[in-house]
């Protein structure tokens, strides 16, 4: 299998733009577990039986993360936390969601369901989002949890978390392999862009309002490369706009209008 994180994006935007409905239901779990198979830190011989409901507690020995094993910590309180936490939103809500919880975001989602109010609000604001979806695959992969595809991919506890919840056994996971050198690449590679840096910083404070207005964490409006990409083409039309990175149909009927005005508005010397 030839992976590449940096296909992910596009083929997100490829399903993002499928109209709402099952079918695009089943698409967005078999592309986030493809993705979480990818870039798993279990034996990939687990991930893909318990991926069709075959549990095995053994590691095979053989594939390459067996061979060349991540260096793994006792991440039996991070564990619980992230259980509990799942416990507490009711099973009812996919990993984006738990992490936000965890980590305490403020948004509108959150607070109609009153999940601000939880005990396991915020007590994972300790670490990264990405850290905290590492945990969560690997618990997944472990057979911890469940990934129900038939309702958008919700978590839900197994039997065999119930142990670890009453502290009964303890777990070990890989250290969340956080993929700071892409990420290192990726921010030199946006700074040696030639961008209108105050129109970014004013994409990004819209952004952030629409983000909280729908209750979104902000990425999924627009990302900063996409924000830097409107800076450095400076859009004015439709057409303008779909050809800048990581805007497609969908997201573009959605959200284009009021960056294409805050553009104008820049370029004039009214905003």
């Amino acid at each position: 299998m030839l992976y590449d994180p940096a296909d992910m994006g596009w083929l997100r935007r490829m399903v993002d733009e499928k109209p709402e409905g099952p079918q695009k239901q089943v698409e967005s779990h078999k592309l986030n577990a493809m993705s979480a198979f990818a870039e798993a830190q279990t034996c990939r011989r687990q991930v893909l039986l318990n991926y069709f409901g075959e549990y095995r507690e053994q590691p095979c020995g053989n594939c390459d993360i067996c061979l060349d094993p991540p260096k793994h910590f006792d991440a039996t309180q991070e564990a619980q936390k992230a259980l509990s936490c799942v416990y507490r939103v009711n099973q009812s809500f996919g990993i984006s969601y738990v992490v936000e919880v965890l980590r305490g975001m403020s948004n509108i989602r959150i607070r109609e369901h009153g999940h601000d109010k939880l005990t396991t609000y915020g007590i994972g604001r300790d670490h990264s989002h990405d850290y905290w979806v590492s945990i969560f695959r690997q618990l997944v992969h472990k057979g911890l949890l469940s990934q129900n595809i038939t309702r958008n991919s919700t978590l839900q506890l197994t039997e065999e978390a119930r142990p670890l919840l009453r502290g009964e056994t303890t777990l070990e996971l890989a250290v969340p392999r956080l993929d700071t050198a892409a990420r290192s690449a990726k921010s030199d590679k946006l700074a040696s862009k030639h961008y209108d840096k105050k129109l970014f910083a004013k994409l990004r404070k819209l952004r952030k309002s629409i983000a909280d207005e729908d209750g979104l964490p902000p990425y999924v409006v627009f990302s900063d490369a996409t924000l830097i990409d409107m800076a450095e083409i400076l859009p004015t039309s439709y057409g303008e706009m779909l050809a800048v990175n990581g805007v497609g149909e969908r997201k573009l009927e959605k959200y284009a209008d009021p960056f294409l005005d805050l553009i104008q508005e820049h370029l004039t010397g009214h905003g």
